[in-house]
């Protein structure tokens, strides 16, 4: 049913079976009560897919609240996957009546429930659900920029920025003197192996904040090639002779590339660029392929910035019930923003 209402959908890579299932089973395995709400026509057909999690957070040793969140558990731990493009599979015909009728059935069937929890979002998807709960207080605990390269079809990239595209052939020049070559796969093995070459140098990088030391991370990684669908897996390696110097991973849904990480050695000549020179490779594989959206997802970055000439704003959401605690939350949450305020 999933794989049926995604194909008729107009949505991401993030709400395909492959990116959502290994979230169901690590919830379910983990013991989260888990509510899946399926909207359907008069003759059966699904129009409307979304599951949620349960749990209960208090914040500020004072306000307690049962929580639903979207494709997520609240969990830091099982989220570090961290969803992007978060909404409703929604059936692309029916988008925005079968959104309210979902909200509207979820509003109605959980009344227990203090607060809903969606993102990472675009703006329009939160705008949408704001306008079906007008009642309901929302606050945004991130606003993140999210930064995509559109090329014409089938066109190789031409990149905004000079300096960036200087750097990228100096890089890629002396790359080629030095007998590195690049690897791109869409295989699943080539991407299982290419997780097992990211993993040391990502925990080198980024130390305790890598999820690679966590094993539901790794787990779930390696649950995304189990799954068969119309999505595809892609790896890509910068190789010399003796060891990878930069591996970059990601996904292709219809003509979009979603990079999702990557990690590089800091080469001893400050002119070889292993990251910039990967990514090249990368946007060109995909203009080859017929992809012509080379998605950076969130992070405002410089080096996603000399690339890109889209940006998109994201934001992770609470909706709540409009009762007495979240009132008094809002109104402090309010008075500390303005006590705090640069003005």
């Amino acid at each position: 049913m999933w794989k049926t209402t995604f194909s008729q959908s107009n949505t991401s890579f993030f709400l395909s079976w492959r990116w959502i299932k290994p979230f169901a089973l690590q919830a379910l395995e983990k013991g989260y009560r888990v509510h899946a709400i399926q909207a359907s026509s008069k003759d059966s057909t699904p129009l409307g897919l979304a599951i949620f999690c349960e749990r209960s957070q208090t914040r500020h040793k004072v306000f307690r609240y049962n929580q639903l969140f979207l494709h997520k558990t609240g969990d830091d731990v099982l989220d570090k996957t961290w969803i992007e493009y978060n909404d409703f599979l929604l059936n692309a015909e029916h988008e925005q009546t079968t959104r309210v009728a979902m909200w509207q059935f979820i509003n109605s069937h959980f009344n227990h429930i203090d607060e809903f929890v969606v993102g990472l979002s675009t703006r329009d998807t939160i705008s949408n659900t704001k306008r079906i709960l007008p009642k309901y207080f929302s606050w945004d605990y991130i606003v993140d920029t999210g930064l995509v390269l559109t090329t014409p079809k089938n066109e190789l990239p031409k990149y905004k920025s000079k300096q960036l595209t200087s750097n990228i052939k100096r890089s890629n020049k002396l790359l080629a003197a030095s007998s590195t070559s690049v690897v791109i796969s869409d295989d699943n093995n080539d991407f299982l192996q290419a997780l097992e070459s990211i993993s040391p140098m990502h925990k080198a990088t980024w130390k305790q904040e890598s999820g690679f030391y966590l094993e539901e991370f790794k787990q779930y990684l390696a649950m995304l090639t189990e799954v068969q669908d119309e999505t595809r897996l892609v790896s890509a390696l910068l190789k010399t002779q003796e060891r990878v110097v930069a591996a970059l991973i990601g996904f292709v849904h219809n003509e979009t590339f979603y990079y999702y990480l990557s990690v590089n050695e800091t080469s001893e000549n400050n002119k070889v660029k292993h990251g910039l020179s990967l990514h090249h490779y990368v946007i060109e594989w995909c203009a080859k392929q017929g992809i012509n959206r080379y998605d950076f997802l969130a992070g405002d970055y410089r080096y996603k910035r000399s690339f890109t000439n889209e940006s998109i704003e994201f934001s992770y959401t609470h909706f709540q019930r409009p009762t007495m605690k979240a009132k008094l939350e809002t109104k402090l949450r309010l008075i500390k923003k303005k006590l705090f305020s640069k003005e």
